[in-house]
């Protein structure tokens, strides 16, 4: 019965998080390369423990610069404040004659790594859950 449950719930997050919409980070800057691939660079937060005397030391980098594939570049286009995840999924799946699975699966994993790395942010409303 616990199994139930549990596997219930892991659909209903799946099922909501596929309602989110991926939001752009503003700061960050796109440039899209002569071969299909493209640059990012996004910005980022000064450290906290970054504090004289140490900061006189230590001198992090103030951006982060990804390179996208084709793919990931064609879910960054995608990712138009827009969509949900849902509709970058079917969109992604009809541009490279993928099974909604399939491009959920290679999107999903675009869209996770952009999160992580600062370019993208998800909204999740009230209505979509």
């Amino acid at each position: 019965m616990k199994k139930r449950r549990k596997a219930d719930e892991q659909k209903a997050d799946w099922r909501s998080m596929l309602r989110a919409i991926p939001i752009r980070n503003a700061a960050a800057q796109a440039e899209p390369l002569h071969d299909g691939t493209m640059r990012m660079v996004v910005p980022r937060r000064r450290p906290k423990f970054l504090v004289p005397p140490i900061s006189w030391i230590l001198r992090p980098s103030t951006s982060r610069t990804i390179i996208l594939d084709r793919l990931g570049s064609h879910v960054w286009e995608l990712c138009d404040d827009q969509r949900n995840v849902e509709q970058v999924v079917d969109a992604f799946a009809a541009a490279h004659q993928l099974t909604f699975h399939e491009a959920r699966v290679a999107a999903g994993n675009y869209i996770r790594q952009l999160i992580e790395r600062g370019a993208l942010a998800i909204s999740i409303s009230d209505q979509s859950r």
